[in-house]
């Protein structure tokens, strides 16, 4: 029996929902986990390197109890290299970089379009039926990017102040592009496989980003920043993806999808209690525009 196999017959749909619930704390969390490792200190690509090389062994061993890539072709192998740049490489470094000049909370609501902008861009391409119901969503959702982006963080609106979330923007849009980069893979191989075989092409894609001073800066590490680190590997990205994709298998796609509306407001509270961060009128306006159009977009009647 494969692992996705023998996970698949021990997670029950209640079980599932329990699963995605912690999946969304978890993904919460996380925003003002690198927010406190990037005030530490730490460079924007070392805490992506970091959380990744950490799950990399874990995606090694899902990679093969998941039964593998038998049969690949030489095409799909590229399908799941440019996939896993998408995903991990530039996914991690954009949302890290951007958060350097801007807060926890307005990253976390800027991601929280990811769904919206797979969407979109599964309509542009003719693999979603479009219709008015879903424009009038996606329209929503992007006037809430522009509030979160101009006025979210409280700051006075100058294209400096904006370069921040405009950043973290390249996160979401490259995960929009993964998910259809790797879609038509999943017909052939295991969810499982595909999500390890991107993870562990992305890590590697992050090495050129390091800098020569990197291992004398983690030796300066306080142990709760590595605690920190900890945390975004094994329970942010190994634990998580392949909870999420598991989790998939028993419930609808619209219903697993719903929960991810959770992780903005979520981690905008985390991010206040934790790091102090102001919770902007704006901001929250923002929020509300972009989970409803979201929202709006993605349930079906």
């Amino acid at each position: 029996m494969t692992l996705q196999g023998g996970a698949r017959a021990a997670l029950s749909r209640r079980g599932a929902h329990l699963v995605l619930a912690s999946v969304v704390v978890a993904w919460a969390g996380a925003f003002a986990a690198i927010k406190h490792l990037l005030d530490a200190g730490v460079a924007a690509p070392e805490i992506a390197l970091g959380r990744c090389a950490l799950a990399a062994p874990g995606f090694i061993i899902a990679l093969r109890y998941s039964g593998g890539l038998p049969g690949i072709t030489r095409r799909d192998m590229v399908r799941i290299i440019v996939a896993g740049v998408l995903l991990i490489t530039v996914y991690h470094v954009a949302l890290n970089e951007g958060e350097l000049r801007t807060t926890s909370g307005t990253a976390a609501v800027i991601v929280g379009t990811a769904p919206g902008m797979t969407l979109g861009l599964a309509l542009l391409l003719g693999l979603e039926v479009f219709s008015g119901r879903r424009a009038a969503g996606l329209a929503i959702a992007f006037v809430g990017v522009v509030v979160v982006v101009t006025l979210g963080a409280g700051q006075s609106v100058s294209l400096d102040n904006a370069k921040g979330p405009l950043l973290v923007l390249l996160a979401p849009i490259s995960f929009a592009a993964y998910n259809v980069m790797a879609k038509p893979l999943l017909t052939r191989h295991s969810p499982i496989a595909v999500s390890s075989a991107a993870t562990l092409a992305g890590t590697v894609a992050l090495l050129p980003f390091i800098r020569g001073s990197w291992v004398g800066d983690a030796r300066h590490m306080s142990a709760f920043d590595w605690l920190l680190v900890v945390y975004l590997g094994l329970i942010c990205t190994l634990f998580a993806y392949i909870a999420w994709t598991l989790a998939l298998d028993h419930l609808d796609a619209s219903r697993a999808v719903a929960y991810l509306y959770g992780v903005p407001p979520l981690a905008v509270v985390i991010g206040a209690l934790t790091l102090g961060e102001d919770v902007t009128a704006w901001l929250a306006a923002g929020a509300a525009l972009v989970i409803a159009g979201v929202a709006l977009a993605q349930v079906r009647r």
